[in-house]
């Protein structure tokens, strides 16, 4: 079982009902990964968001204590890229209903802190109406909201997103692309095909970049990026940066006093 520095173990799921009972709940951070189950090209696998999320999360985890990784979101709405082979897209008002639920049996046992740490695009938008309609759904006559859990939602990507558009070789960078094809041959390359790694682009109207749409109408491969350029040192490089920012985040939510309950 993976642990931290201090011997804690580090996922949620590798506790008894008992060990969890003895935890100091209210100050334990939780952190949920978000991936999917989504085509990434001819080259990766199906697995490449869900991956990412799980490792990035894991190693974060082991680097700071009291945080416990619970198991990954990996039926998420992937809109754009359902009609490619294999994509599972989930609708957003399924995929936010379910995600409440979790909020819901997490709130019930007493935890009080939580990090998303989403890595798909596509489910951006919904974690962030699942959230909100938690604290709706907490709500009280004289508060609108929960303010005894604090969710925070992270992006994995964006806290790197100048870091790694000024690694990338390519003209741009998205989906299966350069950045991702690296991190999965540093992650794993047995789940690369090194050699059908394309370089193809979504030909985005001007002025509208990531407007929703059929992805497979306008692009074969199911990327957006130059796949042939990625490396295992661009993986490393990008992965560390990735745990970086999310174990910035772990700290200060490890920090932050939530309010006792109001109800």
């Amino acid at each position: 079982m993976k642990t931290n520095a201090a011997g804690e173990k580090v996922f949620y799921a590798d506790y008894t009902w008992k060990e969890l009972d003895t935890l100091d709940r209210s100050k334990a951070v939780l952190i949920l990964p978000s991936g999917s189950v989504e085509e990434h090209g001819p080259h990766l696998t199906l697995a490449s968001d869900s991956a990412a999320a799980e490792a990035v999360t894991a190693e974060a985890a082991a680097k700071v204590p009291g945080c416990l990784v619970m198991p990954c979101l990996w039926y998420t709405p992937s809109v754009d890229t359902s009609n490619y082979t294999g994509t599972v897209s989930i609708s957003s008002n399924t995929f936010t209903s379910y995600v409440c639920d979790i909020l819901l049996s997490l709130y019930r046992h007493g935890f009080r802190k939580l990090v998303i740490a989403n890595v798909h695009g596509g489910a951006k938008t919904a974690l962030d109406v699942a959230v909100r309609e938690f604290h709706a759904r907490m709500g009280t006559a004289s508060k609108a909201y929960a303010d005894d859990f604090f969710i925070h939602l992270h992006n994995v990507y964006v806290p790197a997103i100048a870091y790694l558009g000024e690694m990338t070789e390519g003209k741009d960078w998205g989906h299966a692309c350069e950045i991702e094809t690296s991190l999965d041959i540093y992650m794993d390359s047995d789940r690369v095909k090194l050699d059908e790694t394309p370089e193809e682009y979504i030909p985005w109207r001007e002025g509208l970049e990531w407007y929703i749409g059929d992805m497979r109408a306008v692009n074969e491969n199911g990327i957006h990026g130059d796949a042939t350029k990625a490396s295992v040192e661009k993986g490393e490089k990008a992965f560390k940066a990735l745990v970086d920012g999310l174990v910035e985040i772990l700290e200060a939510v490890r920090k932050f006093n939530v309010p006792p309950s109001s109800r």
